[in-house]
């Protein structure tokens, strides 16, 4: 048994992930589930553009996009959570305020689920940064 080819326009997969880049998000962590294409689609759209655009800018915004794929993770319901949570957060009170005693006790009920996703995301942008290095010849 094989597996079904997919044909994707790359214009359309590299519109939509451009798309998802530009919706804001309050945590550097995102959602695959995000994402308009699978994310090997999508890799292999930018590295086609990386290699047929010159363009500097154009080509800051390829690499800049290609490394961003990091933060795309699937992520368990329990993960999930602990993102949307995290984004509820908002940013760090200075010590000693009231905030930032319930600030704190939030953040350490996330550490756990967080941890697994940092590590991934980590991982991740490491690989990504590794194929960059050697798709575009920098060093």
């Amino acid at each position: 048994m094989t597996t079904p080819q997919y044909e994707y326009d790359p214009r359309d997969v590299l519109d939509s992930y451009v798309a998802t880049l530009n919706q804001t998000s309050k945590c550097i962590i995102r959602d695959a589930a995000e994402l308009g294409y699978p994310k090997d689609i999508i890799k292999f759209v930018l590295r086609h553009c990386m290699k047929t655009i010159t363009e500097v800018d154009k080509q800051s915004f390829l690499k800049n996009a290609y490394l961003s794929l990091g933060n795309f993770q699937e992520l368990t319901d329990e993960e999930r959570k602990a993102v949307e949570l995290l984004g509820e957060i908002g940013p760090l009170q200075p010590s000693g305020t009231p905030l930032q005693g319930e600030q704190a006790k939030r953040i350490a009920d996330l550490a756990v689920p967080l941890q697994a996703i940092m590590d991934r995301l980590r991982a991740e942008v490491a690989v990504l940064t590794q194929e960059l290095k050697f798709l575009t010849g920098d060093e």
